[in-house]
């Protein structure tokens, strides 16, 4: 098989995006002393986003709820973690994310001069 230059653009992307969405996981888990390597990290939150999604496909009610639970409950499990670790793991794994979607937006409207994500 045979790959176009564009398929193989697309494959590095995805590669690059995942490589960068697991960076603020392994980092809140190792500053919760959690225990991990980055390719375990990585690992989980594929698995995690597929577990995810697959609650969110077949519960209607209270699915975001029990998606929680549910992502906690891995992340105590796979990173050895204490409940209110694990919790804390998740909020800072979000307000890392959230730092870096917001010094993106600035970089990218700095150089390029459009918005992004805040209007």
């Amino acid at each position: 098989m045979i790959f176009s230059n564009t398929e193989i653009y697309h494959g590095l992307f995805i590669l690059v995006v995942l490589i960068l969405s697991a960076l603020p996981l392994h980092k809140a888990v190792k500053i919760f002393k959690g225990k991990t390597t980055f390719l375990k990290t990585l690992f989980i939150m594929t698995i995690s986003g597929l577990v995810i999604s697959t609650i969110d496909l077949f519960v209607a009610f209270y699915s975001g709820l029990i998606a929680f639970v549910f992502l906690i409950w891995i992340y105590k499990k796979s990173f050895k973690l204490k409940w209110h670790k694990a919790i804390m793991v998740w909020a800072l794994h979000l307000a890392f994310v959230l730092m870096s979607a917001i010094v993106l937006e600035y970089l990218i409207k700095a150089i390029s001069g459009i918005s992004v994500f805040i209007s």
